[in-house]
Order: structure tokens, then sequence, then C-alpha cells
């Protein structure tokens, strides 16, 4: 095993158990959003402080960024499905409306009321 791939599997762990805090304790959308950022980053300076062990740093950036919101749109399927309902999962728009969201929210910190 590479220590890349160590570096991902610690930090991909780390976003779960957090998505699980999440999911349990309901924790607002930003919170959830604004710790995976600070999870990510940290683990991207440290990667970005050694640059010998990966070539480029964006791509563990971007895929730990997708799984942590990947984690989320889950996590909204889930949440529904304590609703009474057929449909367990959420429809192209709303998904394409989650993304956004998330994304808005991941790189600025808040969600405009």
């Amino acid at each position: 095993m590479k220590c890349v791939d160590a570096i991902e599997g610690t930090v991909k762990y780390i976003l779960k158990c957090i998505h699980t805090l999440n999911m349990e304790d309901h924790l607002d959308d930003t919170d959830y959003a604004r710790n995976a950022k600070a999870i990510i980053d940290g683990a991207d300076r440290f990667i970005r402080d050694n640059p010998e062990l990966i070539d480029d740093p964006q791509i563990l950036k971007d895929v730990l960024f997708e799984y942590s919101r990947s984690l989320w749109l889950a996590g909204l399927i889930a949440g529904d499905a304590a609703q009474p309902t057929d449909n367990k999962e959420i429809g192209e728009e709303q998904q394409e409306y989650q993304t956004y969201y998330y994304d808005y929210i991941y790189h600025r910190g808040v969600y405009p009321r």
C-alpha cells in the first residue's frame, strides 16, 4: 500500500465518522460542509508539505471532496427514509440543486438566506 492510499483511506474514514455524527445529531448543513472542508484542507496541506507522497495533490483533494459530497447526498436519501414514502431516491432536479447547495456551502462557508 502506498502512503497516499493510507492517507486517502484515513481521511475517508474520518469523513464517514463526521457524516455519521451529522446524521445522528442532525447538524446544520453548514456545520457538516465546513467540517468536511477543514478535514480535506488539513489533508491537502499535509500532502503539499510532503511532496514526495504524491505527484498531483489536487487529485487527492478532488477525490476527498467528491466523497464528502456523495456521503452528504446519500444522507439526504437516508434522512427521507424516516418520512412515509415509497420513493427512497431524490429526483434528478432535486439532486442537482442539493449538489449545487453543498458545493456553495463548501466553497463559501455559508448559504445566503
